[in-house]
């Protein structure tokens, strides 16, 4: 795994909002408002790696690359720099989801592409996350990668459920809570620390209430994290209680294909950057 800084500079023509993305649509910067002639200049990191998909194999990293949307010039200089990586494990709530029409709330996004925004030049991040993934395609396909590049000192991040639930052979506290453990146990033995993820909720009610359909993969998750003393970042509870607390405006969070229907599983760029941010706070 290869990792480098992005000293990175953006100028404004005249007055605009600003977002900056390296390689598959990860933030960098979202929403920063410059007035003209007005210059923003922060640093930022990038891993490039060995990574396998099952399905999206356009999304191996094979060089860094910057862009930023608002009328203003960018400078991103990219230098090679050893740094400690992050690195995401997950299904289509986590992965970078490239989709780049309409607005931030009409497009999808994994919570995994929003971290560089969060954690700046401190961690590289690597997602490994891929669409339609449940805990043993992890295993036979993206954790394998993984192992061969992790060092001591990275954080391996991993949360499934969502496609592990469709799967009778991943039941929550047998095939799936097994394959929980055993990418626990292949990333500790290479020195690095695994991060078990609970799921984030899905925003479905039913008989007027929220669904508790991933509750028994929350307890799992949690359940295994307290018996292997890793540390655990709580999505479900997290989630559940904002889409609790914010009522029908929760809907804002989730991705809103133009001309379709609410998703109610997957975040769009605003829950994305909520859920990062939650994540990335727990860890640091």
């Amino acid at each position: 795994m290869k990792t480098f800084k992005i000293d990175l500079t953006v100028r404004a023509r005249q007055d605009t909002t600003v977002c900056a993305y390296a390689d598959h649509r990860r933030f960098l910067i979202n929403g920063l408002e410059l007035k003209a002639g007005e210059t923003y200049g922060g640093v930022f990191a990038a891993a490039v790696g060995e990574a396998d998909f099952q399905k999206q194999p356009c999304y191996r990293d094979e060089g860094v690359n910057v862009r930023a949307d608002g009328d203003c010039e960018l400078e991103a200089r990219v230098r090679e720099a050893r740094l400690p990586v992050i690195y995401c494990l997950g299904d289509s709530t986590v992965c970078d989801q490239s989709y780049d029409g309409g607005g931030p709330l009409s497009r999808c996004c994994g919570w995994g592409q929003t971290l560089p925004m969060y954690l700046k030049d401190r961690f590289a991040v690597s997602n490994h996350a891929e669409q339609g993934s449940h805990t043993g395609d992890c295993l036979s396909c993206h954790l394998p990668p993984v192992l061969r590049q992790i060092r001591p000192g990275d954080i391996v991040l991993a949360q499934f459920g969502h496609n592990d639930q469709k799967q009778s052979w991943l039941r929550p506290f047998e095939g799936y809570s097994g394959n929980l453990r055993k990418i626990a146990e292949l990333v500790g033995e290479r020195g690095a620390e695994c991060v078990f993820c609970t799921p984030i909720n899905r925003l479905i009610y039913v008989d007027g209430r929220l669904n508790n359909y991933l509750d028994e993969y929350a307890a799992a998750v949690r359940e295994l994290a307290a018996e292997l003393g890793l540390r655990l970042v709580d999505l479900h509870s997290f989630t559940t209680e904002l889409f609790l607390e914010m009522g029908d405006s929760a809907q804002e969070l989730f991705y809103h294909p133009p001309g379709g229907p609410l998703d109610r599983t997957h975040p769009n760029d605003l829950g994305g950057m909520v859920i990062g941010k939650y994540v990335a706070e727990k860890l640091f």
